[in-house]
């Protein structure tokens, strides 16, 4: 995953620092306050709030993670459809 380099604040895009990766199931952004002594990451996916960690390597994991779930369970659904009908 590509991620950009740490961001401060930009109006409009976030209120706080951050990163962002575009993916094809939607952006991510992970946001932090820098100016506290421990900070912690929220994750977004597509605006949906997703998880917290306390160390931006780990939230960029946990993105990668819950992405990797999200396909899996597309594939199993797809794989349960044949032609718009479930498979018997």
């Amino acid at each position: 995953m590509e991620w950009t380099e740490p961001k401060s604040p930009t109006e409009g895009e976030s209120y706080y620092d951050h990163v962002k990766c575009e993916t094809p199931l939607g952006g991510i952004i992970i946001e932090w306050k820098s100016w506290k002594s421990d900070p912690d990451y929220g994750i977004e996916i597509d605006g949906k709030y997703i998880d917290t960690c306390y160390a931006l390597e780990n939230a960029k994991l946990r993105a990668r993670l819950y992405l990797t779930n999200m396909q899996e369970e597309l594939y199993q659904y797809l794989n349960t459809y044949t032609n718009g009908r479930k498979r018997e």
